[in-house]
């Protein structure tokens, strides 16, 4: 892992105490999280959601664990199509893989027109749009239920602009999620949260601010601290 990020990951794995997780990344991206994920928690389970067609060709390709289960969908607070915003960053001439992504090819890079694909969002108002596409979109508590997936470990969200779409689509199963650490902030994007506003969100879904990070918060479930505390 590149020590760029193993602070972050050496934090996470300090807050979950068990070898064997259940882990859900919404916003997967290239996979470059989960293959962190991974080498932080190889008995882990990992869900991970990514609807970019670039990158869920990207991820098929360069993320091949058997405890990780892939969903070329895009978690939101409705079930069906939804149109995609596909960021990429024309102006920039890529001589190189940038050094987070270094498990890509340059050649894939380039041809699938990765550059700046992290900032594609299910929202509008990022000015560097390459296309749009149809995706599809289920809700997460859809999805838990479909799936039997009950209690979560930890949930990482990285939607550009779209959390509260996400969490809204939790409903009651996000009772079930112990922490959840998510982007905040990215107010190019239509009706992206503050970090006040993420605040008094997740307050409302009774979760607690444990830690305000550059871009990214992290909450524990305070109904779930509270249950577990009455049999100890």
């Amino acid at each position: 892992m590149h020590h760029k990020y193993i602070k972050k990951f050496s934090f996470i794995k300090s807050l979950i105490t068990k070898d064997d997780p259940c882990i859900v990344e919404i916003g997967a991206h290239y996979g470059e999280d989960t293959l962190r994920f991974i080498e932080t928690f190889p008995s882990c389970t990992l869900h991970c959601f990514e609807p970019d067609p670039r990158n869920v060709k990207v991820f098929k390709k360069y993320v091949d664990k058997e405890n990780v289960f892939f969903y070329p969908i895009a978690l939101s607070n409705k079930c069906g199509k939804s149109t995609f915003y596909q960021s990429c960053d024309t102006y920039e001439s890529v001589s190189s893989v940038p050094e987070k992504y270094n498990f890509i090819t340059k050649s894939d890079y380039i041809e699938n027109n990765l550059s700046g694909s992290g900032a594609s969002s299910l929202k509008k108002g990022f000015n560097k749009i390459l296309n749009t596409c149809e995706v599809d979109t289920d809700r997460y508590d859809n999805w838990s239920n479909a799936h039997n997936v009950s209690c979560v470990d930890f949930c990482w969200i990285d939607v550009q602009g779209a959390e509260k779409e996400v969490i809204l689509g939790m409903g009651e199963k996000i009772e079930n999620i112990k922490y959840i650490f998510m982007e905040y902030g990215e107010k190019e994007y239509q009706g992206s949260l503050s970090l006040e506003e993420s605040i008094d969100f997740l307050s409302s879904k009774d979760f607690k601010k444990l830690e305000i990070m550059k871009n990214d918060i992290l909450f524990e479930n305070n109904s779930l601290k509270k249950h577990l505390n009455s049999y100890l």
